[in-house]
Order: structure tokens, then sequence, then C-alpha cells
């Protein structure tokens, strides 16, 4: 067979036209999936770092709250002198424990050192400054000569310029303990370190957010990416297909309904009808005078 003649039976299978679509579909589907697992990963990691932050927030001001609220029972306890806010200060020191809970749950949720460590420290400093209420709410248990206190109370001694004082002198000195400045100035140390820590939680989010966000914008731009992909190779795939099959089909038709020979065009398939019903288009012809 010459050159020419193999050159004129080349030509693209159909065969070969619906592989190449089955795959360019599962190339892109394969993309697309892989590009929503990549968006769904980045949204869990979202979703994951809000729900910390939320309870590491919580935890931050579940400190502050607790350390806030044993300055108020001490401070009405030496203002009227009631047992109950006593009782308060030790239900919440030795049974709710939220400070040592809010440290424990930031621990355990994976929080960065430093942070632990800021509330640590304003922790430490809340404990601190309990002894100082101590002694002020002995002043008051000995001014009013109250001995049934909580199991946990603890035994201070007084000094000895406080040991001879009246029961008014030792009242106004327990509430000039817990609300002077020196108290206040106490009470400000805690509340900078959990400031401080509140601060770096919020610094830490934003720039999980500020990751997250970047990441999803570049997952979004891959989708985007492959569905303008797709609707090209849609584009080129409806106009191969056009070109080598339903425009060789039209013209074929159309050579059948006027007798004549079919174009040897399109898809090897077509081209290989064409060249059978051109043969047999001639052999009629050649034979339709011996009739």
């Amino acid at each position: 067979m010459s050159t020419q003649a193999k050159g004129s039976r080349r030509g693209i299978s159909i065969r070969v036209i619906h592989l190449a679509m089955i795959l360019c579909a599962l190339a892109i589907a394969a993309l697309l999936f892989f590009s929503t697992l990549q968006s769904n990963r980045v949204f869990s990691t979202l979703s994951r770092e809000t729900e910390n932050y939320i309870v590491r927030q919580k935890a931050a001001h579940d400190l502050m709250e607790a350390s806030d609220y044993l300055t108020q029972m001490v401070q009405r306890f030496t203002l009227e002198g009631d047992t109950q806010y006593l009782n308060n200060y030790f239900d919440e020191a030795f049974s709710a424990k939220r400070r040592e809970a809010a440290i424990l749950s930031m621990s355990e949720n994976g929080a960065d050192q430093a942070l632990v460590q800021q509330l640590q420290e304003a922790m430490e400093a809340s404990q601190t400054l309990m002894y100082t209420e101590y002694y002020a709410m002995t002043l008051v248990t000995e001014a009013l000569e109250i001995r049934d206190v909580p199991e946990n109370f603890p035994v201070m001694e007084l000094k000895e310029e406080d040991l001879f004082l009246s029961a008014e002198e030792k009242m106004e000195l327990a509430q000039k303990t817990v609300m002077g400045n020196e108290y206040y100035a106490s009470k400000e140390v805690i509340r900078t370190r959990l400031k401080d820590s509140l601060e770096t939680l919020d610094e830490q989010m934003g720039r999980a957010r500020q990751e997250t966000s970047a990441q999803m914008m570049r997952e979004l731009t891959m989708e985007r990416t492959v569905v303008l992909a797709m609707a090209a190779v849609l584009i080129v795939l409806i106009f191969v297909t056009a070109r080598l099959v339903t425009m060789p089909l039209l013209k074929a038709d159309e050579s059948i309904r006027k007798k004549r020979k079919m174009p040897v065009e399109g898809a090897a398939e077509l081209r290989d009808l064409a060249r059978s019903y051109n043969e047999l288009h001639d052999t009629l012809q050649a034979e339709a005078p011996d009739r």
C-alpha cells in the first residue's frame, strides 16, 4: 500500500475519543475530589482552632472570675461578718477550684506553653494574695469571736501589734487589708497577667485564622482553576466530537440522500464506513448500464 493510501486511512478512532473523554472526566473528578478534601481539611482545622480558642478563652475568664469571686467574698465578710461569705470563699477555693480547673483545661487543650505559663503566673499571684485574705479573715473571726469556721480555714497568727487591738480596730484593719491600695495593686498584677494571656490567645487565634483563610483561598483558587479547565476540556471535546463525528455523519447522510459518494473524513470508523460505502457505490454505478 502506498504512503498516500496509508495517509488516507489515518484518522482518530471514536474509541480513542471516548477514552480521552473518560480519562479527562476522571482526571477532573480526581482534582475536584482532592480539592474538596483539602478544603474540608482546612475548614476542620479552622473549626478545631475556633473550638480550642473558645475553651482557652473560657479558662482564662474562669480564672479571672474565680479570683474576683474570692475577693468579693472576703471583702463582704470583713464588712458584714456573715460566715456565709466565709463558707462561700472556702467552697470556691477548695471545692469548686475553678482556678485550678482553668489551668488544667488549658494544659489538656494543647495550649501554647507561653500561654499556660502566663495563666500559671496569674494563678500563683492569686494564691499568694490568699494569705493576705486569710489574715483579714482571721482578724474578723477574732474580732467577732467566730469559732465555727470552715475545715480548711488556716490558723494565722496575728502580728503582735494587731493582737491587742479592739474588736472594732480589728474589723477596720481587716477591711483595710483587703480594700487598701496595696491589696488592689496585687489584684492589678493578677488582672494584668490574665489580660496578657487573653491578648496572647487573641493573637494566636488571629494568626490561625489568617493561615487557614490563606489556605482556603488557595483551595478555592484551585477549585476555580479546575472548573475552568473542565469547561475548556469540555469545549475542546465538543469541538473534536463535532469535527470528527457529527459533521462527517451529517455529510454522509446528505451524500446518501443525494446518491453521491461519501467524503472520506472524520474519525477512523467513519472513514472506513465511507470507503466501504464508496466502493459499493462504485460497484453499483458500474453495474447500472448492464441492467
